[in-house]
């Protein structure tokens, strides 16, 4: 199997490939899709969780010129899962009351594309005039859809289309440059051009072998998890102080104010640093350097002295975060 794009060959980057040929744009920054286009590629949770929650396919709620404006789009996840047959890719909906599998053929990689496309431009239409007629989804349909276990993407793809992300570039613009459909090609350059956006050695932007990247990856993902649970330890500390304000003004009226201010101001601080600590603890699993890395690491450590398990948490955390290996990911 050659390679979709850049220098990758697996099924994400071929489907990513397959549904922008087929006209699906690249929506993960603005979340909107562009009027005339069957649906949107979100590829935020694809970077974020090194594909073990997929991509998202956004779909308006259009047929027949009509839209449906209590739904507006639907959210369609989609998964890499496997069964007896090889790699599937796993596309469920409880917006729409979908549930689908589709064969990855990595003779033919993409024909899945192409199965995936058509399976929604005939079914979302169809499920739009429904719900124009009067048609409602009841509790237990929407819950009634399964769950998957998914597989990951190589940490390659992952930290390449999160670096796309930041650096604002959608991916329906490959077939303009070099590295998209020229894929086959040494480092993703279409013989007779120029080089053209981003250079890729081994599967990934910064030129670290493969082997080295997969190996400092392993090595955040236990910390990344530990950091995240203190983190969210810190937030439970959030809702005892809401707790104890509503306790307090239930026993003391208006007499305890300093009680309740300090209550509020607490809840604030945990509220906004739970939110940027998240995102420090994305940076960091994969591999990313920068502020927030560290935010994350600090207030790890700062999680209440009852809970004494945040402090280890996060010299063990900085001390892989210091790792030579680690920081050969994003020199």
């Amino acid at each position: 199997m050659t390679a979709a794009f850049a220098a990758f060959s697996e099924p994400f980057a071929w489907l990513v490939r397959g549904l922008v040929e087929y006209g699906w744009r690249d929506v993960t920054r603005s979340r909107v899709v562009p009027q005339g286009c069957l649906g949107g590629l979100d590829l935020s949770f694809l970077a974020s969780s090194q594909g073990r929650d997929g991509l998202i396919l956004l779909v308006p709620a259009v047929a027949d010129g009509r839209r449906c404006h209590e739904d507006e789009a639907y959210s369609l996840e989609v998964q890499l899962t496997r069964n007896d047959q090889g790699p599937t890719f796993t596309i469920r909906s409880p917006d729409c009351n979908y549930f689908q599998e589709f064969p990855f053929d990595p003779a033919n990689p993409l024909w899945c594309a192409g199965y995936i496309h058509q399976a929604i431009s005939e079914y979302v239409p169809s499920f739009v005039r429904w719900r124009l007629g009067g048609g409602e989804l009841t509790w237990g349909q929407r819950q009634g859809i399964p769950t998957v276990e998914a597989e990951p993407c190589s940490a390659s793809l992952a930290s390449w289309v999160g670096d796309q992300v930041r650096l604002q570039r959608t991916l329906d613009q490959g077939p303009t440059q070099g590295w998209w459909l020229g894929g086959g090609a040494p480092g993703g350059v279409v013989a007779g051009q120029a080089p053209v956006g981003p250079m890729i050695t081994m599967g990934n932007a910064a030129g670290v072998p493969e082997s080295m990247r997969s190996e400092g990856l392993r090595m955040l993902e236990r910390p990344a998890t530990a950091l995240s649970t203190m983190i969210w330890a810190h937030g439970m500390a959030g809702i005892c102080a809401a707790i104890n304000i509503i306790a307090t003004i239930a026993m003391f009226g208006g007499d305890r104010k300093f009680a309740v201010i300090s209550s509020m101001l607490f809840i604030f601080f945990v509220s906004g640093m739970t939110w940027v600590a998240r995102k420090g603890v994305d940076q960091y699993r994969l591999g990313r350097r920068g502020p927030l890395a560290w935010v994350a690491i600090v207030y790890a450590g700062i999680v209440p002295i009852c809970f004494m398990g945040g402090l280890p948490v996060a010299i063990w955390a900085a001390i892989r975060w210091r790792d030579p290996r680690v920081k050969a990911l994003n020199p």
